[in-house]
Protein backbone atom coordinates (compact mmCIF):
# COMPACT_ATOMS: atom_id res chain seq x y z
CA UNK A 1 0.00 0.00 0.00
CA UNK A 2 2.63 2.23 0.92
CA UNK A 3 4.28 1.54 -2.08
CA UNK A 4 1.59 2.15 -4.37
CA UNK A 5 0.77 5.92 -2.93
CA UNK A 6 4.44 6.48 -3.20
CA UNK A 7 4.28 5.54 -6.73
CA UNK A 8 0.87 7.78 -7.41
CA UNK A 9 2.37 10.44 -5.39
CA UNK A 10 5.72 10.04 -7.89
CA UNK A 11 3.41 10.24 -10.64
CA UNK A 12 1.79 13.57 -9.39
CA UNK A 13 5.35 14.96 -8.50
CA UNK A 14 6.66 14.32 -12.46
CA UNK A 15 3.48 16.05 -13.80
CA UNK A 16 4.09 19.13 -11.48
CA UNK A 17 7.50 19.02 -12.78
CA UNK A 18 6.75 18.63 -16.34
CA UNK A 19 4.30 21.73 -16.08
CA UNK A 20 6.72 23.57 -14.47
CA UNK A 21 9.32 22.98 -17.18
CA UNK A 22 11.56 26.22 -18.45
CA UNK A 23 9.18 26.34 -21.64
CA UNK A 24 5.84 26.76 -19.60
CA UNK A 25 8.11 29.32 -17.42
CA UNK A 26 9.68 31.62 -20.37
CA UNK A 27 5.96 31.54 -22.22
CA UNK A 28 3.81 32.26 -19.10
CA UNK A 29 6.89 34.92 -18.78
CA UNK A 30 6.27 36.21 -22.29
CA UNK A 31 2.98 36.04 -22.23
CA UNK A 32 2.13 38.51 -18.81
CA UNK A 33 2.61 41.73 -20.14
CA UNK A 34 0.20 40.27 -22.92
CA UNK A 35 -2.05 39.70 -20.81
CA UNK A 36 -2.00 42.92 -18.89
CA UNK A 37 -2.12 44.78 -22.50
CA UNK A 38 -5.87 42.92 -23.31
CA UNK A 39 -7.11 42.68 -19.63
CA UNK A 40 -10.31 44.27 -18.84
CA UNK A 41 -8.57 47.13 -16.90
CA UNK A 42 -6.52 48.05 -19.37
CA UNK A 43 -9.32 48.38 -22.20
CA UNK A 44 -11.86 50.34 -19.64
CA UNK A 45 -8.47 52.55 -19.09
CA UNK A 46 -8.31 52.94 -22.77
CA UNK A 47 -11.86 53.83 -23.23
CA UNK A 48 -11.44 56.50 -20.57
CA UNK A 49 -8.53 57.92 -21.98
CA UNK A 50 -9.90 58.35 -25.54
CA UNK A 51 -12.95 59.68 -24.18
CA UNK A 52 -11.10 62.54 -22.02
CA UNK A 53 -9.06 63.01 -25.45
CA UNK A 54 -11.76 63.46 -27.51
CA UNK A 55 -13.89 65.66 -24.94
CA UNK A 56 -11.17 67.41 -24.73
CA UNK A 57 -10.13 68.58 -27.72
CA UNK A 58 -13.84 69.04 -28.68
CA UNK A 59 -14.06 71.48 -25.40
CA UNK A 60 -10.84 73.55 -26.81
CA UNK A 61 -12.74 74.26 -30.14
CA UNK A 62 -15.81 75.37 -28.47
CA UNK A 63 -13.66 77.78 -26.58
CA UNK A 64 -11.68 78.98 -29.36
CA UNK A 65 -15.03 79.80 -31.13
CA UNK A 66 -16.88 81.24 -27.84
CA UNK A 67 -13.65 83.54 -27.15
CA UNK A 68 -13.68 84.91 -30.72
CA UNK A 69 -17.77 85.57 -30.41
CA UNK A 70 -17.30 87.23 -27.20
CA UNK A 71 -14.12 89.14 -28.93
CA UNK A 72 -16.35 90.51 -31.67
CA UNK A 73 -19.33 91.56 -28.97
CA UNK A 74 -16.95 92.34 -26.58
CA UNK A 75 -14.33 94.72 -28.76
CA UNK A 76 -15.75 97.43 -30.93
CA UNK A 77 -13.96 98.37 -34.61
CA UNK A 78 -10.96 100.44 -33.80
CA UNK A 79 -12.33 103.35 -35.97
CA UNK A 80 -14.76 103.38 -39.13
CA UNK A 81 -15.60 106.15 -41.70
CA UNK A 82 -18.95 107.02 -43.64
CA UNK A 83 -18.85 109.48 -46.72
CA UNK A 84 -21.77 112.14 -46.68
CA UNK A 85 -22.48 112.95 -49.72
CA UNK A 86 -23.49 117.11 -49.73
CA UNK A 87 -26.42 118.41 -51.25
CA UNK A 88 -25.73 121.96 -52.96
CA UNK A 89 -29.11 123.93 -53.54
CA UNK A 90 -31.66 126.23 -51.49
CA UNK A 91 -29.23 126.88 -48.04
CA UNK A 92 -26.35 125.13 -46.49
CA UNK A 93 -24.60 122.16 -48.32
CA UNK A 94 -25.66 119.34 -46.39
CA UNK A 95 -25.91 115.39 -46.51
CA UNK A 96 -26.58 112.53 -44.54
CA UNK A 97 -25.08 108.87 -43.85
CA UNK A 98 -26.15 105.52 -42.31
CA UNK A 99 -24.79 103.85 -39.13
CA UNK A 100 -24.66 99.99 -38.95
CA UNK A 101 -24.01 98.51 -35.48
CA UNK A 102 -20.42 99.38 -35.45
CA UNK A 103 -20.97 101.46 -32.34
CA UNK A 104 -20.75 100.06 -29.03
CA UNK A 105 -22.66 100.55 -25.44
CA UNK A 106 -20.49 102.49 -22.80
CA UNK A 107 -17.65 102.97 -25.22
CA UNK A 108 -15.60 106.25 -25.70
CA UNK A 109 -15.16 107.78 -29.11
CA UNK A 110 -13.86 110.00 -30.73
CA UNK A 111 -15.26 111.89 -33.70
CA UNK A 112 -13.75 113.96 -36.49
CA UNK A 113 -14.89 115.62 -39.85
CA UNK A 114 -12.10 115.38 -42.79
CA UNK A 115 -13.03 118.16 -45.40
CA UNK A 116 -10.95 118.19 -48.99
CA UNK A 117 -11.52 121.31 -50.00
CA UNK A 118 -10.33 123.15 -52.98
CA UNK A 119 -7.98 126.86 -52.65
CA UNK A 120 -10.55 128.72 -54.51
CA UNK A 121 -10.90 132.58 -54.21
CA UNK A 122 -14.37 131.99 -52.40
CA UNK A 123 -13.03 129.07 -50.08
CA UNK A 124 -10.30 131.33 -49.29
CA UNK A 125 -12.26 134.35 -48.77
CA UNK A 126 -15.24 132.43 -47.23
CA UNK A 127 -12.36 132.42 -43.40
CA UNK A 128 -14.37 131.23 -40.49
CA UNK A 129 -16.80 129.09 -41.38
CA UNK A 130 -19.05 125.88 -39.10
CA UNK A 131 -19.25 122.62 -38.97
CA UNK A 132 -22.50 120.89 -38.06
CA UNK A 133 -22.70 117.28 -36.86
CA UNK A 134 -26.08 115.42 -35.36
CA UNK A 135 -26.42 111.97 -34.56
CA UNK A 136 -29.77 110.42 -34.24
CA UNK A 137 -31.54 106.78 -33.00
CA UNK A 138 -33.09 106.64 -36.26
CA UNK A 139 -32.87 107.40 -39.79
CA UNK A 140 -34.43 110.68 -40.60
CA UNK A 141 -37.55 110.57 -42.26
CA UNK A 142 -36.95 113.03 -44.77
CA UNK A 143 -33.52 114.81 -45.86
CA UNK A 144 -34.28 118.38 -45.23
CA UNK A 145 -35.62 117.81 -42.14
CA UNK A 146 -33.19 120.40 -39.98
CA UNK A 147 -30.73 118.40 -37.13
CA UNK A 148 -32.22 120.38 -34.48
CA UNK A 149 -35.76 119.70 -34.92
CA UNK A 150 -35.60 116.27 -34.50
CA UNK A 151 -37.06 114.55 -32.22
CA UNK A 152 -34.63 111.04 -31.95
CA UNK A 153 -31.66 113.45 -31.37
CA UNK A 154 -28.80 111.67 -29.27
CA UNK A 155 -25.75 114.23 -29.69
CA UNK A 156 -24.93 117.75 -31.63
CA UNK A 157 -21.60 119.25 -32.19
CA UNK A 158 -20.84 122.99 -33.72
CA UNK A 159 -17.43 123.19 -34.57
CA UNK A 160 -15.45 126.29 -36.56
CA UNK A 161 -13.18 125.22 -39.37
CA UNK A 162 -10.60 127.45 -42.03
CA UNK A 163 -8.35 127.07 -44.85
CA UNK A 164 -4.79 127.86 -44.08
CA UNK A 165 -3.54 131.38 -44.43
CA UNK A 166 -0.41 131.92 -47.08
CA UNK A 167 0.32 135.09 -48.14
CA UNK A 168 0.47 136.11 -52.03
CA UNK A 169 4.29 135.46 -51.86
CA UNK A 170 4.51 131.95 -50.71
CA UNK A 171 1.74 130.87 -52.55
CA UNK A 172 3.04 131.77 -55.71
CA UNK A 173 6.64 130.06 -54.74
CA UNK A 174 4.75 127.28 -53.29
CA UNK A 175 2.79 126.68 -56.81
CA UNK A 176 5.64 127.00 -58.94
CA UNK A 177 7.92 124.34 -56.57
CA UNK A 178 4.70 121.89 -57.03
CA UNK A 179 3.86 122.69 -60.10
CA UNK A 180 5.40 119.40 -61.93
CA UNK A 181 3.22 117.47 -59.55
CA UNK A 182 0.04 119.22 -60.23
CA UNK A 183 0.93 119.57 -64.09
CA UNK A 184 1.08 115.14 -63.67
CA UNK A 185 -1.69 114.69 -62.30
CA UNK A 186 -0.25 113.40 -58.70
CA UNK A 187 -1.42 116.24 -57.13
CA UNK A 188 -3.56 119.15 -57.31
CA UNK A 189 -4.55 122.40 -55.76
CA UNK A 190 -6.81 121.23 -52.39
CA UNK A 191 -6.16 121.44 -48.65
CA UNK A 192 -7.30 118.37 -46.37
CA UNK A 193 -9.20 119.78 -43.53
CA UNK A 194 -9.73 117.17 -39.84
CA UNK A 195 -11.68 118.76 -37.81
CA UNK A 196 -12.55 116.90 -34.19
CA UNK A 197 -16.24 117.61 -33.87
CA UNK A 198 -16.34 115.60 -30.39
CA UNK A 199 -14.45 113.56 -27.71
CA UNK A 200 -14.69 110.91 -25.84
CA UNK A 201 -18.82 110.49 -25.89
CA UNK A 202 -20.14 108.00 -24.54
CA UNK A 203 -24.15 105.94 -25.65
CA UNK A 204 -25.96 104.57 -22.93
CA UNK A 205 -26.75 100.58 -22.79
CA UNK A 206 -29.27 99.62 -25.35
CA UNK A 207 -29.96 99.62 -28.69
CA UNK A 208 -32.02 102.95 -29.20
CA UNK A 209 -29.19 104.87 -27.11
CA UNK A 210 -27.15 104.18 -30.30
CA UNK A 211 -26.81 105.90 -33.44
CA UNK A 212 -28.34 104.86 -36.97
CA UNK A 213 -28.20 107.97 -38.74
CA UNK A 214 -25.86 111.14 -39.01
CA UNK A 215 -26.57 114.55 -40.58
CA UNK A 216 -23.78 117.06 -41.34
CA UNK A 217 -23.52 120.26 -43.28
CA UNK A 218 -21.53 123.00 -43.68
CA UNK A 219 -22.64 126.43 -43.19
CA UNK A 220 -20.83 129.75 -44.52
CA UNK A 221 -22.20 132.97 -45.50
CA UNK A 222 -20.14 132.15 -48.58
CA UNK A 223 -20.68 129.31 -51.11
CA UNK A 224 -18.25 126.64 -50.45
CA UNK A 225 -17.05 124.54 -53.05
CA UNK A 226 -16.22 120.82 -51.18
CA UNK A 227 -14.41 118.26 -53.00
CA UNK A 228 -15.15 115.56 -50.19
CA UNK A 229 -16.86 115.17 -46.80
CA UNK A 230 -15.94 112.25 -44.50
CA UNK A 231 -17.37 111.43 -40.87
CA UNK A 232 -15.12 109.12 -39.09
CA UNK A 233 -15.36 107.49 -35.31
CA UNK A 234 -12.46 106.15 -33.88
CA UNK A 235 -12.82 103.98 -30.50
CA UNK A 236 -10.62 104.71 -27.40
CA UNK A 237 -10.35 101.37 -25.60
CA UNK A 238 -9.83 101.15 -21.71
CA UNK A 239 -9.81 98.52 -19.28
CA UNK A 240 -10.11 95.27 -20.78
CA UNK A 241 -10.65 95.98 -24.04
CA UNK A 242 -7.59 98.07 -24.11
CA UNK A 243 -5.45 94.70 -23.00
CA UNK A 244 -7.60 92.25 -25.62
CA UNK A 245 -6.90 95.14 -28.33
CA UNK A 246 -3.63 95.63 -27.93
CA UNK A 247 -2.77 92.02 -26.40
CA UNK A 248 -4.21 89.78 -28.36
CA UNK A 249 -2.49 86.72 -28.84
CA UNK A 250 -2.24 86.77 -24.36
CA UNK A 251 -5.42 87.88 -23.92
CA UNK A 252 -6.49 84.30 -26.51
CA UNK A 253 -4.83 81.82 -24.49
CA UNK A 254 -5.71 83.43 -21.12
CA UNK A 255 -9.33 83.35 -21.64
CA UNK A 256 -9.89 80.23 -24.06
CA UNK A 257 -7.76 77.93 -21.46
CA UNK A 258 -9.74 79.94 -18.80
CA UNK A 259 -13.12 78.89 -20.30
CA UNK A 260 -12.19 75.21 -21.52
CA UNK A 261 -10.52 74.63 -17.72
CA UNK A 262 -14.03 75.89 -16.21
CA UNK A 263 -15.61 73.45 -18.91
CA UNK A 264 -13.49 70.77 -18.12
CA UNK A 265 -14.01 70.40 -14.30
CA UNK A 266 -17.59 70.90 -15.10
CA UNK A 267 -17.42 68.16 -17.11
CA UNK A 268 -15.97 65.82 -14.87
CA UNK A 269 -18.30 66.83 -12.14
CA UNK A 270 -21.39 65.91 -14.62
CA UNK A 271 -19.67 62.69 -15.52
CA UNK A 272 -18.93 61.44 -11.82
CA UNK A 273 -22.20 62.36 -10.75
CA UNK A 274 -23.90 60.43 -13.85
CA UNK A 275 -21.70 57.45 -12.87
CA UNK A 276 -22.80 57.38 -9.22
CA UNK A 277 -26.57 57.66 -10.75
CA UNK A 278 -26.39 54.75 -12.97
CA UNK A 279 -24.24 52.79 -10.90
CA UNK A 280 -26.51 53.63 -7.65
CA UNK A 281 -29.91 52.12 -10.27
CA UNK A 282 -29.12 48.55 -10.84
CA UNK A 283 -31.86 46.24 -10.51
CA UNK A 284 -31.99 43.72 -7.71
CA UNK A 285 -31.70 40.87 -10.42
CA UNK A 286 -28.52 41.90 -11.98
CA UNK A 287 -27.33 42.22 -8.13
CA UNK A 288 -28.48 38.57 -7.58
CA UNK A 289 -26.88 37.43 -10.78
CA UNK A 290 -23.74 39.31 -9.36
CA UNK A 291 -24.10 37.36 -6.33
CA UNK A 292 -24.04 33.89 -7.55
CA UNK A 293 -21.32 34.50 -10.06
CA UNK A 294 -19.06 35.32 -7.32
CA UNK A 295 -20.62 32.35 -5.47
CA UNK A 296 -19.50 30.39 -8.08
CA UNK A 297 -16.02 31.48 -8.67
CA UNK A 298 -15.58 31.31 -5.03
CA UNK A 299 -16.57 27.52 -5.04
CA UNK A 300 -14.27 26.85 -8.09
CA UNK A 301 -11.42 28.23 -6.07
CA UNK A 302 -11.97 26.06 -2.29
CA UNK A 303 -12.23 22.95 -5.00
CA UNK A 304 -9.04 24.32 -6.43
CA UNK A 305 -7.44 24.54 -3.05
CA UNK A 306 -9.26 21.36 -2.05
CA UNK A 307 -7.72 19.47 -4.97
CA UNK A 308 -4.18 20.55 -4.22
CA UNK A 309 -4.55 20.52 -0.84
CA UNK A 310 -5.77 16.84 -1.08
CA UNK A 311 -2.46 15.67 -3.00
CA UNK A 312 0.12 16.69 0.33
CA UNK A 313 -2.38 15.49 2.60
CA UNK A 314 -3.52 12.21 1.54
CA UNK A 315 -0.15 10.39 2.65
CA UNK A 316 -1.13 11.50 5.78
CA UNK A 317 -4.42 10.27 6.02
CA UNK A 318 -3.57 7.33 5.00
CA UNK A 319 -0.96 6.58 7.02
CA UNK A 320 -3.01 7.40 10.26
CA UNK A 321 -6.07 5.68 8.89
CA UNK A 322 -3.80 2.36 8.40
CA UNK A 323 -2.33 2.62 12.12
CA UNK A 324 -6.34 3.00 13.26
CA UNK A 325 -6.93 -0.47 11.21
CA UNK A 326 -3.47 -1.87 12.71
CA UNK A 327 -4.66 -1.37 15.72
CA UNK A 328 -8.45 -2.29 15.69
CA UNK A 329 -7.28 -5.48 13.93
CA UNK A 330 -5.21 -6.32 16.99
CA UNK A 331 -7.47 -6.33 19.40
CA UNK A 332 -10.15 -8.09 17.29
CA UNK A 333 -7.96 -10.66 17.24
CA UNK A 334 -7.11 -10.51 20.86
CA UNK A 335 -10.77 -11.26 21.52
CA UNK A 336 -11.22 -14.22 19.13
CA UNK A 337 -7.76 -15.63 21.07
CA UNK A 338 -9.88 -15.16 23.97
CA UNK A 339 -13.29 -16.65 23.09
CA UNK A 340 -10.73 -20.26 21.73
CA UNK A 341 -9.95 -20.25 25.13
CA UNK A 342 -12.94 -19.79 26.80
CA UNK A 343 -13.88 -22.89 24.48
CA UNK A 344 -11.76 -25.36 25.32
CA UNK A 345 -12.15 -25.05 29.07
CA UNK A 346 -16.10 -24.96 28.84
CA UNK A 347 -14.71 -28.68 26.92
CA UNK A 348 -13.12 -29.77 30.32
CA UNK A 349 -16.38 -28.51 32.54
CA UNK A 350 -18.66 -30.24 29.84
CA UNK A 351 -19.73 -27.23 28.20
CA UNK A 352 -20.57 -27.66 24.26
CA UNK A 353 -18.28 -25.87 22.10
CA UNK A 354 -19.33 -24.31 18.52
CA UNK A 355 -16.39 -25.63 15.91
CA UNK A 356 -15.35 -22.43 13.52
CA UNK A 357 -16.64 -19.23 15.71
CA UNK A 358 -13.23 -17.71 16.11
CA UNK A 359 -12.52 -18.14 12.48
CA UNK A 360 -16.04 -16.79 11.65
CA UNK A 361 -14.90 -13.87 13.72
CA UNK A 362 -11.59 -13.54 12.34
CA UNK A 363 -13.38 -13.69 8.90
CA UNK A 364 -15.65 -10.91 9.65
CA UNK A 365 -13.21 -8.47 10.66
CA UNK A 366 -11.03 -8.79 8.03
CA UNK A 367 -13.59 -8.34 5.45
CA UNK A 368 -14.66 -5.21 7.22
CA UNK A 369 -11.22 -4.10 7.12
CA UNK A 370 -10.43 -4.73 3.52
CA UNK A 371 -13.87 -2.37 2.93
CA UNK A 372 -13.07 0.10 5.32
CA UNK A 373 -9.41 -0.26 3.13
CA UNK A 374 -10.89 0.03 -0.10
CA UNK A 375 -13.11 3.20 0.73
CA UNK A 376 -10.03 4.91 1.96
CA UNK A 377 -8.65 4.04 -0.65
CA UNK A 378 -10.84 4.97 -3.69
CA UNK A 379 -12.89 2.02 -4.54
CA UNK A 380 -8.51 -0.23 -4.71
CA UNK A 381 -10.36 -3.64 -4.36
CA UNK A 382 -7.22 -5.25 -3.49
CA UNK A 383 -6.91 -7.81 -1.06
CA UNK A 384 -5.71 -7.58 2.40
CA UNK A 385 -3.65 -10.07 4.72
CA UNK A 386 -2.73 -10.38 7.79
CA UNK A 387 0.25 -11.60 8.80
Amino acid sequence: MNARMRKKKGTMDDESESDASPISIVANLLAAPLRVVVSKQAQKAYIGTALFASTSIVLLCISTIAYWIFYINFVPQIGFERVVHLQFGNGYPWGTALLESELASLQPYDVSVTLQLPRTPSNLAAGNFMLDLALFSQPTSSAATSANASTALISHSRRPAILTYASPLVDTANRITRMPLYVTGWQREAETLDVTMMEGIEFAKGWRNLPRSLRFEIQSEERMQVYSAKVRFAARFTGMRWVMYNWRILSFLVFSSMFWGVSMIWTTISWLFLSSVFRSGKTESERDIEKEDQGDKQIKTESDEESSDGVSAGGEEIKKEEVGESTRLASILGEADDEGDGGRQSRTTGARHRPGAGTSQRSGSSWGVQRRRSRVLGGDDDGFSVD
